[in-house]
């Protein structure tokens, strides 16, 4: 089952007053088994333009310098595949809603986290659990970052699990 959201852009008219640039619905796509997402929107670079010139409705650009703002939803008993994952990006993740674990490659788990508690994830190994019998809703904040390191040790994007089916921060024309 997908979810769907109202997203409303403004902008400028030609005299520079405000004014909404879209207004419309749009529905989560599947992403994993049990897992709906959709890109509310996203920068081509940082910092964004807010010039009306470059307006891009917020669709993603090349690496590098993109900031993506994703709602995902996890669907209990259908999301239960391992999803150990991680990417070449700072995340700060905020629960809207449910109840899920938050699961690191070194066996540490952070429980419970409920509607308003936030996650920043460092370029770390992660996968997430629910719990419960509520589907969560999560808002996600992902901004492009360079691959993190310890010591000589440089720690790469690894989302194999997803047999690379699945791209964390979605390149132009892939928005989900």
């Amino acid at each position: 089952m997908t979810f769907s959201f109202r997203r409303v852009v403004t902008g400028h008219d030609e005299r520079g007053r405000a004014v909404v640039r879209r207004d419309h619905r749009v529905s989560a796509e599947p992403r994993l088994p049990g897992y709906h997402a959709k890109v509310v929107w996203a920068t081509s670079s940082f910092p964004p333009s807010n010039d009306e010139a470059g307006f891009d409705d917020g669709m993603p650009g090349p690496p590098g310098a993109r900031v993506l703002f994703r709602v995902g939803e996890l669907v209990p008993g259908e999301s239960d595949i391992p999803n150990m994952h991680r990417t070449e990006t700072q995340d700060v993740a905020l629960i809207l809603s449910g109840e899920l674990d938050l699961v690191l490659d070194s066996g540490e788990v952070v429980e419970r986290l409920t509607a308003g508690d936030f996650v920043v994830q460092r370029g770390t190994m992660h996968s997430w659990v629910v719990r419960g019998d509520e589907p969560v809703r999560v808002l996600f904040v992902l901004m492009d970052a360079p691959p993190a390191r310890v010591g000589d040790i440089e720690l790469r994007e690894d989302i194999s699990v997803f047999g690379g089916a699945v791209s964390p921060m979605p390149t132009a024309g892939q928005h989900g």
